[in-house]
């Protein structure tokens, strides 16, 4: 779907982001596009491993002013496949990185929380991807702070203090979280996460009234995809 059935489609332009993207795949890895739609909410499709992920433009502006750390990944990142109006260049133009990412920090620690006391509820293939977005998620939002935003694995594990993410980064992917790699992501939240908002001996219930009040969208997808997930798995 590239060129005119891509106009006749409503999308602007189809970006190139993630592994692929930066050069450092490896067998398995997704290939991620983003396609620019003139309107409607955000939204993702998958089959295999070919990851869509579709955006208003006008959010994507927003989120750009805004700081955004999925819109910064795409500035810095992105290459175009389909770009005849050179969005990409005026998203790099309208992007602003902020000096505190701390709502994200806590958001990502809230889920590594929930996965810490919750995961033997859940199944096992939506724990470990969640355990690594966690990780991630902590230390991109802390390379921004520090004015040097850092996306790769790789170089993630190069730069962190923390040897328990390196290695998590490092051994990304495992695919059912063993005793080890939990012991490792506690270790992990201790060092580089905030205290749980709603404390570590919060039930599921208690996990999804909090991220609903708190906004927290990827939250409520790992709850309720893995019970959901977790049901069928048994």
């Amino acid at each position: 779907m590239i060129g005119g059935d891509v106009d006749r489609s409503g999308i602007s332009a189809v970006l190139l982001f993630g592994s692929r993207a930066r050069g450092d795949s490896s067998r398995g890895s997704d290939t991620d596009l983003l396609l620019v739609s003139a309107g409607g909410m955000p939204r993702h499709r998958s089959s295999g491993h070919l990851s869509m992920f579709f955006y208003p433009w006008p959010k994507l502006v927003e989120d750009a002013r805004a700081g955004d750390l999925f819109v910064c990944h795409l500035t810095m990142e992105a290459q175009p496949v389909y770009d005849p109006t050179l969005r990409l260049d005026e998203l790099r133009a309208e992007f602003r990185l902020q000096s505190s990412y701390a709502r994200e920090i806590a958001a990502a620690s809230d889920v590594g929380w929930f996965l810490d006391q919750h995961a033997n509820e859940l199944v096992p293939a939506v724990v470990t991807r969640r355990m690594l977005w966690c990780v991630r998620t902590i230390l991109i939002a802390k390379s921004a702070e520090r004015g040097e935003p850092v996306f790769a694995p790789i170089r993630l594990a190069s730069k962190t203090s923390s040897a328990a993410a390196a290695e998590l980064l490092l051994d990304r992917h495992q695919r059912k979280p063993d005793a080890s790699m939990r012991r490792r992501f506690r270790s992990f939240l201790t060092e580089q996460a905030v205290a749980s908002s709603i404390g570590e001996s919060a039930e599921l219930a208690d996990y999804e009234r909090w991220f609903e009040r708190s906004g927290n969208a990827v939250g409520l997808r790992t709850l309720r995809s893995g019970l959901t997930a977790h049901e069928d798995y048994t």
